[in-house]
């Protein structure tokens, strides 16, 4: 690398630091001329936060989240849809081994993204929603949102093709407004 280049950037990210320090240094200031009272109160109100995350959690969980699960007909689909918000529909053929893949990551990520229903439904028990939302290739996720079609991923294209991992169909998903970040 050219020295003035070198020389350059070595004073930027030197630059960059000092502001982070400064700013960390200002925070760590407020904490300290904290009294008992405002600390106090701080832990309440993260109390309160922590407790309605878990009261929202359980409703989710009483609503079926939390797990992947199968669905067996179309009126099962729309029931699902409009008890929840936020819905991961795989729509899969057993003899597809793609389909498989889907499953463990779905599997994985419904796990830790309660705030989303996961289900999936055999495409040839389901001719009627196949045809309904234009599936075509296998596998197909599809994306539900308030009760309407978002998206529908089909086959691993969209993902970077075979041997994906669970991070990149997250990442997707968390673009598409489907899932929540956790960062």
């Amino acid at each position: 690398m050219n020295p003035a280049v070198q020389e350059q950037f070595e004073s930027a990210a030197l630059a960059a630091a000092e502001i982070i320090e400064n700013q960390i240094d200002e925070k760590l200031q407020k904490l300290d001329e904290m009294d008992d009272d405002e600390l106090d109160r701080m832990r309440e109100a993260r109390l309160r936060q922590m407790k309605k995350a878990q009261e929202k959690k359980e409703e989710y969980v009483r609503n079926g989240h939390g797990v992947y699960s199968e669905i067996s007909d179309q009126r099962e689909f729309f029931d699902a849809a409009k008890k929840s918000s936020r819905m991961i529909v795989h729509f899969y053929r057993p003899t597809t081994w793609r389909c498989e893949v889907v499953d463990k990551h779905l599997e994985t990520l419904c796990r830790t993204h309660y705030e989303t229903k996961f289900v999936k439904i055999n495409a040839e028990k389901s001719p009627f929603l196949v045809e309904r939302l234009q599936i075509w290739c296998m596998p197909s996720i599809v994306l539900v949102k308030d009760g309407k079609t978002d998206h529908t991923i089909q086959g691993f294209d969209e993902l970077g093709g075979d041997g994906f991992p669970t991070e990149v169909l997250e990442a997707n998903l968390v673009a598409r407004g489907i899932l929540e970040s956790h960062d």
